[in-house]
């Protein structure tokens, strides 16, 4: 039988996914054009103590470890460690994006709770319009 890990900040990212918000341009990864990100929706579900606690990401290149970008940080209000809290953010914004390899580093608190590595994809002009 599994048992608790009660030591630690049992803050955790069990589930994440990055997407275009448009279907057409895929189901995973960062759609991007001549070097920008289009829209795209990150989830997560996180499993922490209830409580409120200043949840961000990060956008990280994997081999320099540069960040890329720095979501803003917001409030977030955990449900417990009995039912994970799922997150959604919709980024409409352009981000500087090069096509590529990355990682999203997820944070709850100041602490990281796990990463999700995707693929940024170039998508053609015509597609694009």
């Amino acid at each position: 039988m599994p048992t608790a890990d009660v030591n630690g900040p049992q803050r955790k990212v069990m589930d994440s996914s990055v997407r275009p918000a448009r279907v057409i341009y895929g189901s995973s990864g960062i759609s991007v054009r001549s070097g920008q990100s289009l829209p795209f929706k990150l989830t997560r579900e996180w499993l922490a103590p209830a409580g409120y606690y200043a949840e961000r990401w990060y956008l990280v290149r994997p081999e320099t470890k540069e960040v890329m970008y720095e979501s803003p940080e917001r409030l977030q209000l955990m449900w417990g460690l009995q039912a994970p809290t799922s997150v959604i953010d919709e980024i409409h914004e352009p981000i500087d994006l090069p096509a590529g390899s990355y990682v999203i580093v997820f944070a709850l608190g100041g602490i990281k709770g796990g990463e999700l590595a995707f693929e940024a994809v170039e998508v053609p002009a015509e597609e694009a319009a």
